[in-house]
């Protein structure tokens, strides 16, 4: 892509400078009387300085970051640097002109005017070019749009085919089924904390994100539920910053990576383990740490779709100042997310 946009980016300047020169070459014809070939060798060579000048504009346009600037802060600078650039490509056609016979003198008679019309034209081409840059940034706002509608939709799958997948909810019935004779009023606890996790994933979702400590309260549900079935080989320990319960977090995505930690940690442990979650904030970041017992081991029903729907549905919300990693720790797997706490960018 960046090989392409090089191509089209010389392109542009080929096919816009000549053309120009080739104007002001067409009028100085029937003024100028110095010989046709001349006139168009410096012509020629005026488009060539053009291209030189305006490609070392556009590199001190990338390297101060003006093209991702807004409107009203980009106008004065470029106001302001297409007279620059302008001088410069009139001041360098002087030893051109001189060399090919021209009249220079008397000097006011020239230099305003090829000042004036230089930088006028640089400024046209600052037009086009932040232009194109707008439009493209538009054009991928647009992008990301349809990819976030399009996961949002998949996601509505997701949740009750992955996060809630019919493993769990088999366990889970399985469980009451066995309480409903041995404990009937923790039957009727567990399908009551069952309701309201199903609930809370349907509602999911219809938002983008939702407050942390509602997250965390469907957490200690659904690990409550699988405490009816791991019994003393499931433990948990949460541990949430009282300034970051309120802080917004995708629906579901905290509590896949607990998920994850249950069924490819604590599940495969025959003497059980710990589950862990914790957060934090960190300046202007939100910091998530989901720990379980276990190691990263590679299993042949683990496919990672969880965690990089998760890392997918983060670079749609967030961009890059979202990074969600995955670590061992001498027994134990980390998960860490960390997010800005101002919510969404997109």
């Amino acid at each position: 892509m960046d090989a392409k946009r090089t191509r089209i980016y010389w392109l542009c300047q080929f096919a816009g400078w000549f053309p120009y020169q080739g104007f002001w070459l067409l009028a100085a014809l029937s003024t100028d009387p110095r010989p046709a070939s001349s006139l168009a060798f410096g012509s020629s060579c005026g488009a060539l300085i053009s291209i030189a000048w305006t490609h070392l504009y556009r590199s001190v346009i990338r390297n101060r970051g003006w093209a991702t600037l807004a409107p009203i802060r980009l106008l004065p600078r470029a106001i302001a640097a297409s007279p620059l650039v302008g001088i410069g490509i009139s001041l360098s056609l002087v030893p051109l002109a001189l060399m090919h016979g021209a009249s220079l003198f008397p000097v006011r008679t020239w230099i305003l005017w090829a000042n004036a019309t230089s930088s006028f034209s640089v400024f046209l081409w600052s037009v086009v070019y932040f232009g194109v840059h707008y439009f493209e940034r538009w054009r991928q706002a647009e992008r990301d749009k349809l990819e976030l509608a399009v996961a949002a939709a998949e996601a509505k799958l997701q949740l009750l085919r992955s996060q809630l997948n019919p493993h769990f909810l088999f366990n889970c019935l399985n469980s009451v089924r066995a309480l409903i004779a041995e404990d009937p009023v923790k039957a009727h606890t567990t399908v009551t904390a069952l309701s309201k996790l199903l609930r809370y994933s349907l509602q999911a979702t219809h938002v983008a994100t939702v407050p942390l400590e509602a997250e965390i309260e469907m957490i200690t549900t659904y690990l409550m539920l699988e405490g009816v079935r791991f019994e003393e080989r499931l433990r948990s320990e949460i541990e949430i910053a009282a300034d970051t319960r309120g802080l917004p977090v995708p629906p579901m995505l905290i509590q896949s990576l607990v998920e994850n930690g249950v069924k490819h940690g604590i599940e495969r442990l025959s003497e059980g383990g710990v589950i862990g979650v914790a957060s934090w904030l960190d300046h202007d970041l939100l910091r998530v740490r989901v720990t379980n017992t276990g190691r990263i081991v590679a299993h042949d029903d683990s496919t990672q779709v969880g965690l990089n729907n998760a890392r997918e549905r983060l670079r749609l919300l967030y961009g890059s100042s979202a990074i969600l990693a995955m670590r061992e720790d001498g027994s134990s797997v980390i998960a860490e997310l960390s997010i800005p706490s101002t919510g969404c960018a997109t």
